[in-house]
C-alpha cells in the first residue's frame, strides 16, 4: 500500500468522522431542540406566507437528501383565515422535505435549496361572494429587512419534486375548475439577474381544465408526460416557454405559451402542435360541448392539427382557434358519405369580436373539400357549422359524373339514366341534425347534358336531355329541359312547390306545375299513356339509396303533375289542329282535362274532361266540348264521326257549332267501346250540305223521284242529338233545302232497333227555284198536310222507309 493511498484512506475516513460528528450533533441538537426547530421554521414559513401554518412533526434527514441536510416536516397544513367557513385548507401534506445547510440551522439562518413535497394538495378557493385564499400566494411585507436580502435569500432554491400532489384551481366567482393530480413532477431551477430557468421532467394526471364549467372540460382525465423547460422572464414577470415536447395519453404535442404573473390584467397564450393524430381522440381533449358538435362527422384517419388558445387569467373566456389538416379520410356525416376525403379547416369560438367566447358565438369552417361519392369526384369551397349550441350548416357541393352513374344510387324502379353527362352544385343552409325537412334548406342546380333516360313503368326514352334542374328551399324549379320523345321534339320547364320536403313526407301530396312546348306533337306517341304501366321491381342485392329511390317512385306514382301544353300543330291519327293550349292534371291512374283550346277545320274548339283508367284496357272518358264554327266534315273525319255510324263525315258539308257532352270508354288503342257511349250533341249547322246520306236518299223513292236528293242544300239545321246504349235519339228537327221541307225525328239505332220518323209537308209539291235560298220556318210552324213516313231495318239490316198509312195525310200536332 503506498503513502499517497494511506494518506488519502486517512483523510476520507477524518472527514466522514467528522460528517458522522456533524450529524450526531445535528440529531442530538434536533432532538434536544425539536420544539424550538419546529417552532423556528413555522416561524420561517410564516413569515412567508399570510396565513396559517402548523407542522406535526420535524426530523433530520441526511442520507436520503445526501450530501445536503434537510428537515423532513410531517402533516404540514396552511389555511387562510377564513377556513372554519369553506373549510377547504390551501395547503396540505405528509411529507414535505427542506434542503438546507446544517450549519445555517444551527445559526437559525435557514436558506432553502430545495423542497419536495409527497401526499400532498395544493388549493386555490375563490368563492362566489368574491372572497379568495389566493392571497397566500403573496408574499408577506418585511420591513425589517432590506429588498436585496430578500432576494437573495429567495433566490436559493434550486430544486422542486411533487410526488402525488393535487392542484386544484376553485373559482366560483367565475365558473371555472382547474384540477390535476402531479404524479411526478421534478423542476431544478438556475437563477440569473435576468431569468429564473426551470429543467422540469413530470407526469401529471390532469381531471379538469374548464375555462367554464357550462361549457365543460378540456383534457379531461389525460395524462400529460413530459420532460420540458421553461422560465420566468423577471422584467416582464411573465411565465415562458417554447416548443417543449410534450405528451398527453402518450400522444405527442409540441407547445409554446406565455402567461402573466403580475399584470393587473394577466393575459396567456398557448400554441400547441401536433402531427396524425386520431379524430376521436382530438375530440376528447377539448370540452363536451365541442366534441358533441364536431361529432356530427366522423373520421377514420389521423389528422394534423394546430391549436392557439390566448385569453385572460383573471376571467373571461379564452379565445380559441384551432386549425387541421385531413387527407384520404373515409368521413360520415348526417347527410352523405365521402371517400377519400380531404380537407383543411379551422375551429373558433369567436365569430363575432366582442360578443361572449361561447359556443352560440363558434364555427367550424372546412375549406379545400375534395372527396369521392360512390365512385365519382366531389368538391366543396366552403362548409361552415355555427353555433355548435344550436349547430347551422352552411356548404356548397359541386360534382361532375356520368348520369349512367346516378342508376346504382338511386335504384329508382321508374327512371333509369342511360347516358349523357351531369353535374351538380348545391349549397345547403339549415340544421345540422338529419330531418325531414332537411331538404327545404337546400339550394342548388342539377344540369343534364346530352342525356338518354328511360321511364320504365312506360316503356319511353327522353332522347338528347339537356337543361338544368333548380332547387331552391325545397322548391324545385326545371328550367329549358329539351329532349326527344318518341320522335317529338320538347321543351319544358317546371315548378314543384315545397317538392323535397313532401318526397320525403308526403310523396302523395307532392304537386308539379309542368309547362312543355314542341313545335309539333304527334299525340298518336303517347298513346302508351293509357296503357297499365310495366311492374318493375328494386335489385334486391341493391341497398344503396332505397329510400330515396321509393320516394322518387312515389311521387311520380302519387304524386299531381299539373301540365301546361302549348304546340303551334298537333296531329292525332286523321286530326290535326293547330294553336293548341292544354291544361291537364295527372292523376295516379287519371287525367283531368281542365281546358284544351285549338284550332281545327277552319273553327274553335275547346274541352274539358277526364279520363280515368278503372282496369286493364278499360279507361272511363268525359269530354264536354264546344265547336265553334268548324268544318262539319273534317271534324266528323277527325273525331271518327263521335263514335257512331249514323251520319258520317261523307254525308255533311257546312259550318257546325256545337255543345258535346260525351261520357265513353276506350281501351289502350284510344278505341271507343260502342257500348258504352253517352252523349248529348247540340248543334247548329250552317251553309250544310246533306250529300249520299241514305235514309233521305231512300225517300226519293215515294216522293219527288225526279229530284236530286243526293245533294241536299239546307237551311240551319239545329237539333239535340241523344247518344245511349248504340242508340241516337234525334229530336224533332226541320230540314229546310233546295229539294223540300221535312221533319225527323225518332231513333237511329246500331243495334237494328232504328224508328225514325220522316214528315214530309204536301207543300213540297211546287219545286222551288234554282236561285232559291232555304228558309227555317220553325218547329211549331204549321205545314198543312203532310205525307209521313217510316223509317226501319229490312231484312237486309238497312233502313228501309215505308208510308205510314194511319196517319198518311195527317197533320203534325206539337
Amino acid at each position: 500500500m503506498t503513502r499517497f493511498f494511506k494518506y488519502t484512506l486517512k483523510g476520507f475516513a477524518i472527514v466522514l468522522c467528522i460528517l458522522f460528528i456533524l450529524y450526531i450533533i445535528a440529531v442530538v441538537y434536533i432532538s434536544v431542540n425539536k420544539k424550538s426547530i419546529i417552532k423556528e421554521v413555522t416561524a420561517q414559513i410564516g413569515k412567508k406566507i399570510n396565513g396559517n401554518v402548523s407542522i406535526g412533526d420535524v426530523e433530520l434527514s441526511f442520507f436520503r437528501s445526501f450530501p445536503k441536510a434537510a428537515v423532513l416536516l410531517h402533516h404540514v397544513l396552511v389555511t387562510d383565515t377564513m377556513f372554519a367557513t369553506h373549510h377547504h385548507p390551501f395547503f396540505k401534506a405528509d411529507e414535505v422535505y427542506i434542503n438546507f445547510g446544517i450549519i445555517n440551522l444551527i445559526e437559525k439562518k435557514p436558506s432553502v435549496a430545495g423542497i419536495k413535497i409527497h401526499k400532498g394538495a395544493f388549493y386555490l378557493f375563490t368563492a362566489s361572494s368574491g372572497y379568495t385564499n389566493t392571497y397566500l400566494l403573496k408574499p408577506k411585507n418585511n420591513t425589517s429587512q432590506n429588498n436585496t436580502s430578500v432576494s437573495h435569500q429567495a433566490n436559493q432554491l434550486k430544486s422542486i419534486e411533487l410526488n402525488d400532489v393535487q392542484i386544484t384551481l376553485d373559482d366560483r366567482r367565475k365558473n371555472k375548475l382547474y384540477d390535476g393530480v402531479v404524479n411526478n413532477l421534478k423542476v431544478k431551477l438556475k437563477d440569473d439577474s435576468a431569468k429564473t430557468l426551470f429543467y422540469a421532467k413530470g407526469n401529471i394526471l390532469v381531471n379538469s381544465l374548464a375555462f367554464k364549467l357550462s361549457a365543460g372540460s378540456f383534457i379531461k382525465r389525460k395524462i400529460f408526460k413530459g420532460n420540458f423547460n421553461f422560465s420566468v422572464d423577471k422584467k416582464l414577470q411573465q411565465l415562458q416557454f417554447d416548443s417543449i415536447d410534450i405528451n398527453f395519453e402518450d400522444h405527442p404535442f409540441n407547445i409554446s405559451g406565455q402567461f402573466a404573473l403580475t399584470q393587473p390584467d394577466p393575459q396567456f397564450s398557448l400554441r400547441i402542435h401536433t402531427r396524425r393524430i386520431s379524430y376521436d381522440f382530438a375530440k376528447s381533449l377539448l370540452t363536451e360541448k365541442i366534441d358533441s358538435g364536431i361529432s356530427i362527422v366522423s373520421l377514420d384517419t389521423k389528422l394534423d392539427a394546430d391549436a392557439n388558445i390566448s385569453g385572460p387569467l383573471n376571467g373571461g373566456d379564452p379565445l380559441i382557434h384551432v386549425t387541421w389538416k385531413v387527407s384520404g379520410a373515409h368521413l360520415i356525416t348526417p347527410f352523405l358519405n365521402f371517400d377519400n376525403a380531404s380537407f383543411s379547416g379551422y375551429y373558433t369560438d369567436e365569430v363575432v369580436a366582442g360578443r361572449p367566447r361561447r359556443d352560440p358565438n363558434s364555427k367550424i369552417n372546412i375549406n379545400n373539400f375534395s372527396a369521392t361519392w360512390h365512385g365519382f369526384p366531389v368538391a366543396s369551397d366552403n362548409i361552415e357549422i355555427l353555433n355548435l349550441y344550436k349547430p347551422l350548416l352552411i356548404c356548397d357541393l359541386s360534382a361532375n359524373f356520368p348520369l349512367g352513374k346516378l342508376n346504382e344510387l338511386i335504384n329508382s324502379d321508374a327512371i333509369q339514366l342511360q347516358s349523357g353527362d351531369g353535374a351538380i352544385h348545391l349549397t345547403y343552409k339549415g340544421p345540422i341534425e338529419k330531418n325531414n325537412n332537411a331538404n327545404s334548406f337546400i339550394n342548388g342546380t342539377v344540369s343534364f347534358k346530352n342525356g338518354t333516360i328511360l321511364y320504365a313503368p312506360r316503356n319511353v326514352e327522353l332522347k338528347n336531355v339537356n337543361g338544368k334542374l333548380e332547387f331552391k328551399n325545397s322548391d324545385v324549379m326545371v328550367e329549358n329541359l329539351q329532349c326527344e320523345v318518341l320522335n317529338n321534339k320538347i321543351i319544358m320547364n317546371g315548378y314543384g312547390k315545397n317538392l323535397l320536403t313532401l318526397i320525403n313526407t308526403e310523396p302523395n301530396k307532392a304537386a308539379v306545375d309542368w309547362n312543355i312546348y314542341s313545335p309539333s306533337l304527334n299525340l298518336g306517341s303517347f298513346i302508351y299513356l293509357l296503357k297499365s304501366e310495366t311492374k318493375t321491381s328494386h335489385n334486391a342485392s341493391s341497398k344503396k339509396m332505397n329510400s330515396i329511390s321509393s320516394n322518387i317512385d312515389d311521387v311520380l306514382n302519387k304524386g299531381v303533375l299539373r301540365v301546361n301544353l302549348k304546340t303551334p300543330r298537333l296531329i292525332y291519327k286523321k286530326f290535326t289542329a293547330t294553336n293548341i293550349n292544354a291544361n291537364i292534371t295527372l292523376l295516379q291512374n287519371a287525367y283531368q282535362i281542365n281546358n284544351v283550346g285549338m284550332d281545327n277545320a277552319g273553327g274553335h274548339v275547346n274541352m274539358v274532361g277526364s279520363l280515368i283508367t278503372s282496369k286493364d284496357n278499360y279507361h272511363e272518358a268525359k269530354i264536354n266540348a264546344s265547336l265553334s264554327n268548324v268544318d262539319v266534315n273534317k271534324i266528323f273525319e277527325s273525331f271518327n264521326n263521335f263514335g257512331q255510324t249514323g251520319i258520317k263525315a261523307d254525308n255533311l258539308e257546312g259550318k257546325l257549332t256545337a255543345t258535346v257532352n260525351a261520357a265513353l270508354a276506350i281501351n289502350d288503342e284510344g278505341k271507343a267501346y260502342s257500348n258504352s257511349i253517352e252523349s248529348v250533341i247540340n248543334f247548329s249547322l250552317k251553309n250544310g250540305a246533306l250529300i249520299n246520306f241514305e235514309p233521305v236518299k231512300k225517300i226519293q223513292s215515294f216522293i219527288f223521284k225526279n229530284r236530286d236528293f243526293a245533294d241536299i242544300q239546307f237551311a240551319e239545321l239545329k237539333d239535340r242529338l241523344e247518344i245511349k246504349n248504340q242508340e241516337i235519339k234525334i229530336n224533332r228537327m226541320e230540314i229546310e233545302s233546295n229539294i223540300l221541307s221535312m221533319y225527323v225525328e225518332g231513333v237511329y239505332s246500331m243495334k237494328g232497333n232504328t224508328n225514325i220518323s220522316v214528315q214530309i209537308p204536301f207543300s213540297n209539291i211546287i219545286k222551288h227555284k234554282a236561285d232559291y235560298t232555304p228558309e227555317n220556318k220553325g218547329l211549331d210552324k204549321k205545314r198543312g198536310l203532310s205525307l209521313y213516313l217510316r223509317g226501319r231495318p229490312g231484312p237486309d239490316g238497312n233502313i228501309q222507309f215505308k208510308p205510314e198509312l194511319l196517319h198518311l195525310f195527317r197533320k203534325h200536332k206539337k
